[in-house]
């Protein structure tokens, strides 16, 4: 009975030391580390553990989910049309030509003068007849003629003209510094030209602004909106006024702009630069996890059913625009982003240079978010688009 007594009185001890003791912090390791630096704790490692904190902070915020509320959609406009400009043909002209005792040639509808010959009878001796036959041995033949045709001056001026562009693209890339076959010049010195210059080029813009209103009608949102219900990409024209339309709205709404980036890259044949415009599109498109609104030719993709916005209704979110071109010709080089006054001089380019003749081949226009229960916070651009550059 004594020793049962004895061992109830020694657990009633030991739970008694345990409730006297310092509670267990149950706070992530680096929050308590990041606790002690902030409030002085070794004082003589401050360089050190300032160098420790950031490298976790950094692996931290690198392997950190995405915010559930996450935007997974997006919206698409555009089209794509052939070049209007005519090829070059480099075969040679085909002739016909018409014998009676003189030549005379026609080629490409150029009248050549006719060449002349004699033909003088000679006297020669047989050996199969008599001696005394005469005989008109084989005739001898003098030719004449009466200078180059018109053809022939044609066909050298224009032989001289490509070799001198040839020679004189091959002294401008020499010096500049450039690598450049001799195909590329070939091409470059033979290839027709447009308003905007010879060759194609593939333009991409992305910019990333602040809406701090969702449904705002006025925001950059509200306008993609109704742009999508009224825009006309079945025709050239049609995606020439969207694509101005886009980029003069980014302008408008210049003070909201956070980020950006862009790329351009010039081509001298036309068909790399559609495979170039194709490979930015498709990798822009898998960004987004759902297409709600997608218009593309005349033909509308778009989701059957949209979800109701009830979530985000009116709260704040970041928005993405990004737009691509293939654009003939080498003027609408847009510069790479370092500040604003940079993404204003490329909007003002793709704005103008894409109402230009028939010069614009292809656009997209891409953003998001489009579902309105959907929001973009800063964090998400970060991680679908590091390569926006803060302006």
């Amino acid at each position: 009975m004594m020793a049962s007594n004895n061992n109830q009185g020694d657990e009633l001890e030991i739970i008694r030391q345990d409730a006297q003791r310092e509670p267990y912090n149950p706070k992530p390791a680096l929050l308590s580390f990041l606790e002690n630096i902030m409030n002085g704790d070794n004082k003589d490692h401050d360089d050190s553990n300032m160098k420790m904190a950031t490298a976790a902070m950094v692996l931290a915020l690198a392997f950190m989910p995405l915010d559930a509320n996450a935007a997974m959609s997006g919206g698409r406009m555009g089209g794509s049309f052939s070049s209007s400009r005519p090829s070059v043909s480099r075969s040679a002209p085909s002739s016909a030509s018409y014998s009676r005792g003189f030549s005379r040639g026609y080629s490409s509808g150029v009248y050549s003068r006719p060449s002349a010959t004699i033909i003088t009878p000679g006297f020669g001796y047989n050996p199969f007849y008599s001696p005394v036959t005469p005989y008109y041995g084989s005739p001898g033949v003098i030719g004449y003629s009466r200078g180059p045709s018109f053809f022939d001056i044609a066909f050298f001026g224009a032989f001289l003209f490509v070799a001198l562009n040839i020679v004189s693209k091959a002294g401008n890339t020499f010096t500049e510094g450039a690598t450049s076959t001799f195909s590329d010049v070939f091409d470059s010195a033979t290839s027709s030209s447009s308003v905007l210059g010879p060759g194609a080029s593939v333009v991409q813009l992305s910019v990333a602004l602040d809406v701090p209103n969702r449904d705002d009608r006025d925001s950059i949102l509200g306008v993609l909106e109704r742009l999508a219900q009224t825009a006309k990409t079945d025709s050239r024209v049609g995606i020439q006024n969207l694509t101005s339309q886009v980029a003069l709205e980014l302008l408008r709404r210049r003070t909201s702009i956070s980020s950006a980036s862009s790329s351009y890259k010039h081509y001298r044949d036309s068909q790399k630069a559609s495979r170039d415009f194709q490979s930015k599109s498709v990798q822009e498109r898998s960004k987004f996890e759902r297409e709600v609104v997608s218009k593309f030719g005349g033909v509308d993709y778009s989701s059957s059913s949209r979800t109701p916005g009830t979530k985000a209704d009116g709260k704040a979110t970041m928005a993405v625009v990004t737009l691509i071109l293939n654009i003939d010709g080498d003027s609408t080089k847009i510069p790479k982003i370092n500040s604003l006054s940079d993404v204003e001089e490329a909007l003002r380019k793709i704005a103008s240079d894409a109402k230009v003749d028939d010069c614009l081949q292809s656009a997209e226009i891409l953003w998001t978010p489009e579902d309105r229960t959907e929001s973009l916070s800063q964090g998400d651009v970060v991680a679908d688009y590091p390569e926006l550059r803060s302006v």
